[in-house]
């Protein structure tokens, strides 16, 4: 428990905000699980961003945890959170909750929650029906992320997923793949692996020209196409490569390592060419492989996303 310094009543240690006059409470003294180079694993996953708006924010703690789920739930009318309808303020932003008739309240279509560098769960933002747009201008969780665009996705439940559309953001939302899982890499494709942010372009043969005229060169045969460090905004830094025999990359084994990037594991993932297709495969890495959302797509249940500095997993 957690006692506010300004009316002395006693708070849940995860509380933020104190429940009966809304004062802010001092952080609790829980330690962060960090890794070996001492920065939590969800924001090493904005590490080698692409240029943001306002520059690269300051590491902050991983939010709390909101409470109510699974129950009937009064939601905060300015960050979205859930809190029990007793709450007279938002435990997650501090906000005044007026009562339980003016607020939403019930169980939302689907639930975004947050996933802490321990791998627990933190804030549970809820989707109710029709659209939801989410960004820094929502508030709450999304507020200090400074790689969230103000809008920067939408989250429309269905029965059984959830679409989600990337609203021309800077710096994307990302899927991460399940272990084992192909999935198709097409041309101009983003993808993530620790630290690094990296583009698969397609290698195609130009012809002759109208007078019969061949461009010189270096043969491509047995080749697909190649991959690129995005450096930034139309900004491509080494490139690789890809034999029709596919490609491997990982800290310390594969054709293609990044020896530097503590969160890339030993072998990390595979680049692979099928019937004309071109796959990228996580190989069981720690901190996953993530591909970038193009437009809309759907997520099944228990999906996880990438957003700015965080990682959401997706409920049904």
């Amino acid at each position: 428990m957690v006692t506010c310094p300004a009316c002395g009543k006693q708070n849940q240690a995860h509380y933020k905000f104190c429940l009966g006059c809304g004062g802010e409470l001092p952080p609790d003294q829980a330690v962060q699980q960090t890794s070996k180079h001492g920065v939590p694993a969800p924001f090493a996953m904005a590490g080698k961003e692409e240029i943001t708006q306002d520059g690269p924010p300051a590491p902050k703690p991983p939010p709390r945890r909101t409470v109510g789920r699974g129950v009937n739930t009064t939601v905060c009318p300015t960050c979205g959170a859930e809190n029990d309808p007793h709450h007279k303020f938002c435990s997650n932003c501090g906000g005044k909750i007026e009562s339980t008739s003016s607020a939403r309240t019930g169980q939302a279509r689907a639930r975004l929650t947050s996933l802490n560098p321990d791998g627990s769960e933190g804030t549970v933002f809820p989707l109710h029906d029709g659209t939801t747009t989410v960004g820094r201008s929502t508030g709450g969780i999304f507020a200090g992320d400074h790689y969230l665009s103000p809008r920067h996705a939408s989250f429309t439940p269905q029965r059984d997923y959830v679409l989600i559309k990337d609203e021309k953001s800077l710096n994307g939302v990302f899927r991460k793949l399940l272990a084992d899982q192909r999935y198709p890499l097409n041309a101009g494709r983003i993808f993530r692996i620790g630290q690094e942010l990296i583009r698969f372009e397609p290698l195609n043969p130009r012809g002759a020209d109208e007078f019969g005229v061949e461009p010189m060169g270096a043969p491509i045969e047995g080749y697909v196409g190649r991959i690129a460090m995005v450096l930034g905004r139309g900004t491509t830094g080494t490139a690789f490569p890809v034999p029709e025999t596919g490609l491997n990359l990982g800290r310390e084994r594969g054709e293609v390592l990044f020896s530097d990037d503590g969160y890339v594991s030993g072998l990390h993932c595979r680049i692979s060419f099928e019937a004309g297709q071109v796959y990228l495969t996580d190989l069981g890495s720690s901190n996953g492989t993530f591909v970038r959302v193009e437009g809309s797509d759907q997520f099944s249940n228990g999906e996880v996303l990438l957003m700015g500095q965080q990682l959401f997993r997706i409920t049904l």
